[in-house]
């Protein structure tokens, strides 16, 4: 399967190598995240992960598309490119102040991100709400916010998305949320 999603998506980047600014959510929260280490996951183009290497993070840019990490490797010195498949990617624990995931559903990832996280360290998340409830590359409802419950919510929204997709990805979920240091109540 790894070869043929690695197919799908490097055609998809030589297509539409998606955009370039960084997305909204992420303009918005990214300062309260201390500085540190910063995980995108499936990072495509790596709009993101600019924008957070310019803010001062030493960035893990990771996706499976040799044509996006080939176009991002070398674009910023505090960025480091991981071409790999996040079906078995191991992501580390403890390591990251900031994480960041959009556009991109993968369940098993929710307790690495969770692990993944320093105390003190910020999530945000971003993807889309299926229509069908067996979709399984889509959220349902209040999904995303209940995974990610026992860290502190600083902002959660469902809404239509400013996108143009297709009719099945035309609703998306937002989360911000801080991981609570153990000693604090």
């Amino acid at each position: 399967m790894t070869d043929q999603d690695r197919r799908r998506w490097d055609e998809k980047y030589r297509k539409d190598p998606g955009a370039a600014t960084p997305a909204a959510i992420l303009e918005k929260f990214w300062h309260l995240a201390p500085l540190g280490n910063a995980v995108d996951i499936a990072c495509g183009n790596g709009r993101n992960s600019i924008f957070l290497a310019e803010k001062g993070f030493a960035v893990d840019a990771v996706d499976i598309s040799t044509v996006a990490t080939a176009k991002l490797t070398g674009r910023h010195p505090n960025i480091h490119v991981h071409c790999l498949d996040l079906d078995t990617w191991q992501m580390p624990e403890d390591c990251y102040t900031l994480l960041v995931n959009f556009r991109f559903l993968d369940r098993r990832l929710f307790p690495m991100i969770l692990k993944g996280l320093k105390p003190g360290g910020v999530l945000i998340f971003e993807s889309f709400i299926g229509k069908e409830k067996d979709d399984a590359f889509c959220l349902q409802p209040n999904e995303l916010l209940h995974a990610f419950e026992s860290l502190r919510i600083v902002y959660y929204e469902e809404k239509k998305s400013d996108a143009h997709h297709s009719d099945r990805f035309d609703q998306t979920a937002a989360l911000v949320a801080i991981k609570i240091h153990p000693n604090v109540a």
